[in-house]
């Protein structure tokens, strides 16, 4: 009789922490699922839309750089007036 009791107590110690890992492994997979619906749920600020450059005022190309020869100035432009 002693070691029907000892058995059935182990039997029921096994089962109860199996069946406490079971819901606890149940629960934490549930929470992180919701969690994860939940995060993809809220709502995210809206980018600003982009500013358009101005047009034809950047001076691409206009400063004499490379298009002279290191120390040698170009001539000043003489007009007729």
């Amino acid at each position: 009789m002693k070691l029907i009791r000892v058995v059935t107590t182990a039997f029921f110690a096994v089962l109860s922490t199996a069946g406490f890992i079971a819901v606890l492994s149940i629960t934490v997979g549930l929470l992180t699922v919701l969690s994860a619906a939940g995060a993809a749920d809220l709502p995210r600020k809206e980018p600003p839309p982009p500013v358009a450059a101005p047009m034809g005022k950047y001076p691409v190309g206009k400063y004499p750089v490379g298009k002279y020869p290191v120390g040698k100035y170009p001539q000043p432009v003489v007009t007729k007036g």
